[in-house]
């Protein structure tokens, strides 16, 4: 199975109207959002899901095939749609979405300048130091670098914290990604944890494949195992 992945939000104000609110950028649709008037609760906490839609734009050549004129096009752009759950909790001020990142970051900001939306939201600051005194083992660490030519860097390995490196940037704050294993939900999962908001999971969810939204109810376990949410 592969890796499965979320992207966090601490969200001030989420106010959307009811029904479908188009998204729009430079008079163009790019996506929407539908307020689906459900709720559901996840241990003990209660979300609002939305439903959101988005169409990236890619530049880059590459060859389709045209059944019309049954031979190979090459083209250098063209759009990938993104549909996405949202999950909001008024009471803990989080917002879930399980799409990427960037394609998180893209929407929201969209979202953002529409009519009759109210939207407040910023990203998660973890303290990396904190959390890799956490984990049993740390295995990844990623960090931004004043090096000459080089933009940042990533070890990886069994007790990549020992590294003297990358234990300057968790004590500095300037790591960026970590990785490591924790307990969570009463088993040992290694998970990926960024500064931009991603979660990302490698253990197989298979204790959790009975619920509507796994990857919801781990990510909730996991803020409150590393203490983000009580």
């Amino acid at each position: 199975m592969p890796a499965q992945s979320i992207s966090i939000r601490r969200v001030e104000r989420f106010d959307i109207p009811e029904g479908r609110t188009p998204i729009l950028k430079n008079d163009l649709t790019v996506g929407a959002i539908e307020n689906t008037g459900q709720t559901l609760t996840v241990e003990g906490v209660i979300f609002k899901r939305y439903v959101g839609k988005y169409n990236q734009t890619f530049q880059e050549d590459i060859w389709v095939f045209d059944p019309l004129s049954d031979d190979l096009l090459e083209i250098n752009q063209y759009q990938k749609a993104f549909e996405f759950n949202i999950f909001y909790s008024v009471d803990k001020r989080i917002l879930f979405s399980d799409t990427t990142t960037p394609i998180t970051k893209k929407f929201l900001h969209n979202l953002k300048g529409m009519a009759g939306v109210e939207v407040d939201y910023s990203a998660l600051r973890l303290d990396f130091l904190r959390i890799s005194d956490m984990m049993p083992q740390t295995r990844g660490v990623r960090f931004n670098s004043d090096d000459q030519g080089v933009n940042s860097k990533s070890f990886s390995g069994d007790e990549v914290d020992s590294n003297n490196e990358a234990s300057e940037a968790l004590e500095n704050d300037h790591a960026t990604q970590i990785v490591g294993n924790l307990d969570i939900l009463g088993l040992s999962r290694t998970i990926m944890l960024t500064q931009s908001g991603t979660l990302l999971v490698y253990t197989p969810l298979n204790d959790l494949n009975n619920r509507e939204y796994p990857m919801l109810e781990f990510a909730l376990a996991t803020l409150r195992t590393i203490r983000i949410l009580d």
